[in-house]
């Protein structure tokens, strides 16, 4: 009796060590399947660097340096040699150029980014020109960190389109020689007092950051804020950039619409400017993605979703590009240590993308009837 148990037991034993080598066969099987996949998307890629430039229309990293470093670690990283032409257009000036290109049958970027959801919605997704990327299935399993930059960070409409590269975010950035740092404001409705009248700067041809706080308390509520910081002398720059240089030329003691990144980069300079961080920080996220057409597809899906992950740091290490919810990322680790308890507000829901929109137009008309006056 004992005998036939044993018997059965090592039969038994048997079948179930046939069960699991099928099912560790099936598992290495998926898993080489898998890195066939990726390894023939960086197969193409390769081919299609020979072919000819690879052109490239990232609105950041801006200096040739950064853009430099970044292109070498790629190439290094993928056995991959190709000559690429680097044009670090901002949305507002790549949109409209790239639109008529690609509406005229004329060769489009074959890596392009540096957009928020309304200016791809308005001039490519609505005309048909975005492509469709499976982003986390062609390369999840060579870069972990394609979910949060293709899915977790992304509106579920956008998604297998859109990449996130990195967040704008929105601080006060002032001149240290003008304003002491405990006088910094820590919130926006601040500088709508008199002490600041004609002291500070705003853009005049982009809404954020108050369209984006519009999310938290409300369209009326942001087109009321942006009407008393017009009443209150701000001088009007065009776009974020201009903003801080005012800063740090000492045209106006702080501004609007300055962020981490842009203030950095002058710091780095020697400009006589710092940043703190508002009680509530409106963040905007900014994203890459391929176009139909693109001349090159592989290589420039292979570039975004490196750039995306494993090219991150470099970014952040350059141009202090970096995403906020990175709990590695410099930028972060500061603003916590400088504001425990930061309220960031973005756009997370498709009904708060309306409600940003809705104030953006508004803001951009409070702003059109004065800016230039």
């Amino acid at each position: 009796m004992q005998d036939k148990t044993c018997s059965s037991r090592r039969a038994a034993m048997k079948r179930g060590g046939q069960w699991l080598s099928a099912v560790a066969l099936s598992s290495l099987a998926a898993f080489a399947a898998q890195a066939a996949d990726n390894q023939a998307i960086v197969e193409a890629a390769r081919k299609e660097a020979a072919s000819g430039p690879f052109v490239i229309m990232v609105s950041s990293p801006k200096s040739e340096q950064a853009q430099r470093r970044i292109m070498e670690a790629f190439q290094k990283r993928f056995g991959i040699d190709v000559k690429w032409e680097w044009t670090p257009l901002t949305s507002t000036v790549s949109a409209p150029r790239v639109h008529q290109q690609a509406t005229a049958g004329l060769p489009v970027p074959s890596a392009i980014g540096g957009y928020g959801y309304n200016t791809y919605e308005n001039w490519f997704a609505k005309n048909g020109l975005g492509a469709e990327v499976d982003w986390a299935g062609d390369f999840g399993e060579m870069f972990p960190k394609i979910q949060e930059a293709a899915v977790n960070g992304v509106l579920p409409s956008y998604r297998k389109r859109m990449l996130r590269q990195w967040d704008v975010q929105y601080v006060m950035v002032y001149n240290k020689n003008l304003v002491k740092a405990g006088e910094v404001p820590k919130d926006l409705w601040e500088l709508t007092e008199p002490k600041w009248q004609g002291r500070f700067a705003m853009a005049n041809n982009t809404p954020p950051p108050l369209d984006i706080l519009a999310v938290d308390i409300g369209v009326d509520k942001a087109v009321e804020l942006t009407n008393k910081l017009i009443a209150n002398k701000p001088r009007f720059k065009p776009g974020p950039p201009a903003v801080v240089g005012a800063i740090s030329n000492g045209e106006v003691a702080l501004g609007v619409s300055g962020y981490t990144a842009l203030a950095e980069a002058q710091k780095r300079k020697g400009a006589p400017i710092d940043w703190a961080p508002l009680a509530t920080m409106p963040v905007g996220p900014l994203f890459m993605f391929m176009l139909k057409g693109a001349p090159q597809p592989n290589l420039g899906k292979l570039f975004l979703a490196w750039l995306a992950t494993e090219g991150a740091e470099i970014q952040e290490k350059e141009e202090y590009l970096s995403l906020f919810h990175d709990p590695d990322s410099a930028t972060t680790q500061r603003i916590k240590a400088m504001m425990p308890d930061v309220k960031v507000v973005e756009v997370r829901t498709e009904e708060q993308l309306r409600e940003s929109e809705a104030a953006a137009k508004q803001i951009m008309n409070a702003v059109a009837s004065v800016a230039g006056k």
